[in-house]
């Protein structure tokens, strides 16, 4: 009589069932979220505006000065990560809590937050430049004055949506470029580009 795969395992050569993660690394991943989502938090609060939207740029670390423009680019950056970690916190709680968190999603896991800054930083251009707010530079070369213009709890909140919500503000890039460049699937079969 041919041996039969366990519960779980698909009989296939090569296939192997989900790895659970020991309670050590599950714990030591947890420590690296509590620390990560610290570092983001305190990466915000330095390169956050001090005299609100209308300062003029600020000192960071070893008297390094960023403008205006390079500034909100950093609030991008950590509020798409933040937007992420919320996300990849939320799942790390809901499947530890039930038991189910497994190696096979660790990479997910690990560059969840580069997706997000990533993510966040294309939104934020598609958006400065006018593409889908319609709001940018006025044309008139006052690129300072239009930072100034910028509220950062608003630039940091869409950032932070777009870290959250990956899959949804994908999809709405996908529209603004199709909307842009009449691009149309060829192949209906395909589930993505």
């Amino acid at each position: 009589m041919a041996n039969l795969p366990a519960a779980g395992e698909s009989g296939q050569a090569g296939s192997t069932s989900p790895q659970p993660v020991s309670r050590p690394k599950e714990i030591a991943f947890g420590i690296y979220l509590v620390v990560l989502n610290l570092a983001l938090l305190h990466g915000l609060y330095v390169v956050w505006p001090e005299g609100g939207p209308s300062s003029g740029g600020k000192d960071l670390l070893w008297g390094f000065r960023v403008g205006p423009e390079i500034q909100y680019f950093f609030i991008v950056v950590f509020s798409g990560a933040l937007g992420s970690y919320v996300h990849l916190a939320t799942s790390f709680a809901d499947f530890t809590g039930a038991r189910k968190l497994n190696w096979s999603w660790g990479w997910w896991y690990l560059l969840r937050p580069f997706i997000g800054m990533a993510l966040a930083v294309i939104v934020y251009c598609v958006v400065r430049g006018g593409l889908i707010s319609g709001f940018g530079d006025d044309g008139g070369g006052a690129s300072g004055q239009a930072v100034r213009q910028l509220n950062p709890f608003g630039v940091a909140a869409i950032a932070g949506m777009t870290g959250m919500f990956s899959k949804q503000a994908t999809d709405k890039l996908r529209e603004v470029f199709v909307t842009l460049f009449g691009v149309k699937n060829e192949r209906p079969d395909k589930m993505s580009d």
